[in-house]
This record gives C-alpha cells, sequence and structure tokens, in this order.
C-alpha cells in the first residue's frame, strides 16, 4: 500500500508543472484574440480665416470676424493684421474668434511659428453692388377722374416699377406731391437676371372743401442709383 501511495504522489508532482504552465498561457492566448485598438486620431493643424460679417462697426462699414481653430488649448497667439496687432489666447478647444475687424490678410504666430489667415474677397459697402437699373416707372391705378366728396380725405393709388439685373439690393423711397420728405423707404432684392419688381404705393389725400378737382402725384426715388420717376397728375371730381 506504501509503494502504491508514493508512486501516485510521484506523478502528481510530475504533472504539476504541466497545469501551471498551460494555466499562465491561457491569458496571452486570450490576449492574441482581441482587436487591436484604433490608433488616436492625429490632432487639427492649426488654421484661421476670416469670416464676412462680423459685427461691432457702428459706422456701417464692412467687417469681419476672424476664427481659429486646431491651436494647442489654451494656447497665446499674437494676430498681425491691417492696422491692427493683438496679443490673445485660444481657449480650450483650440479656437478663438474675434469680431469687428477690417478685411486684410492676417498672420497669427505661436510657438515659433506663423500661420496665414484665409481671406474672402473684399465685401462692397452697402447701396454699391452689382445690381444694375435699367428702368423706373410710375403708373397711376386710380381711374381718372373719379368722382369723390371732395370735404373728406380720400386715397389715390399709385405703382411703382424697377426693373434690374441682379444679383443684388435696391433701395428706394417715395415723396409726395411737391414735398421732398422721403415717406415709405424700403429695398428690393433682386436675384441673379432681369426681373421688374412691382411696389404698390397707397397716398392719403387731404380733403379740399369747395374745390372743383382734387389733383396730387408721386415720384419714387433710387437714391443708391441716382435715378428717380414722377407719376403722372391722379384728378379727382369733387361732387
Amino acid at each position: 500500500m506504501n509503494r502504491q501511495t508514493n508512486r501516485h504522489r510521484f506523478l502528481l508532482l510530475l504533472t504539476a508543472p504541466l497545469l501551471a504552465s498551460s494555466v499562465a498561457l491561457t491569458p496571452a492566448v486570450a490576449a492574441q484574440a482581441r482587436p487591436a485598438e484604433p490608433p488616436a486620431a492625429a490632432p487639427a493643424a492649426p488654421s484661421c480665416q476670416l469670416v464676412p460679417g462680423g459685427s461691432g462697426n457702428p459706422a456701417g462699414a464692412a467687417v469681419y470676424k476672424l476664427h481659429l481653430g486646431g491651436f494647442p488649448a489654451n494656447q497665446s497667439v499674437r494676430v498681425e493684421g491691417p492696422k491692427t496687432s493683438f496679443q490673445a489666447k485660444a481657449n480650450g478647444k483650440g479656437e478663438l474668434d474675434r469680431q469687428g475687424l477690417p478685411h486684410g490678410t492676417y498672420k497669427v504666430s505661436y510657438q515659433g511659428k506663423r500661420v496665414t489667415c484665409a481671406t474672402p474677397p473684399a465685401q462692397k459697402p452697402g447701396g454699391k453692388q452689382d445690381v444694375k437699373v435699367s428702368k423706373v416707372e410710375v403708373v397711376i391705378l386710380t381711374p381718372a377722374g373719379t368722382a369723390i366728396d371732395c370735404s373728406k380725405p380720400t386715397t389715390a393709388e399709385f405703382d411703382g416699377k424697377i426693373t434690374a439685373t441682379g444679383p443684388g439690393k435696391v433701395r428706394f423711397y417715395w415723396t409726395f406731391a411737391s414735398s421732398s420728405d422721403p415717406v415709405s423707404p424700403g429695398s428690393v432684392d433682386f436675384p441673379a437676371g432681369t426681373k421688374t419688381e412691382r411696389l404698390l404705393h397707397v397716398v392719403e389725400v387731404s380733403p379740399q372743401a369747395n374745390a372743383p378737382t382734387i389733383s396730387t402725384f408721386v415720384t419714387l426715388h433710387l437714391p443708391d442709383q441716382k435715378m428717380s420717376a414722377r407719376s403722372g397728375q391722379v384728378t379727382f371730381t369733387c361732387k
């Protein structure tokens, strides 16, 4: 019995290292089975651009916004542009916006490096766009000789017509009779191509007791094009 017991113990001692090595290999095999993690994304390259439409110029001149992106987080930068130079710091995302800048070439310096900002074409001042007005006229809509009670106020209707080739915006205003005071100002946005826009204009005519007729007229003005068109006389018959 002792001989068999001793042999059994000897066999256990021989197999123990083999079992231990198989257990030790198991994590390595599992590691090889796991998919490799994707590499981290490369940081964005620093860049900047000038964007039309920045706010901050009370005089109404065309202004721009400078946008920086892809810089190191909280990076101090120096910006140099037309008649301006300032020190600033990017935010935690490496971005920076500065409003109210004039058009021109801007450069950003940091860590001994320099980035030239993308610059769009300069905006044209308001009223001096590529739109071209070829015709402006005013047509009377109130029927001629309309009979009214001239002791009471009445109205007269006119149709303004502007023909232009766009794109662009055309500003306008009206004057009533011999007055030079602008009334009912507005603007029309013309798309690309040639188009005629109609502008209905209704004016109040003051009463004139004991008058046989009442006459008036209006004028449509385009200040940016230095053009105007006067209507004919609209005449009411007093009854």
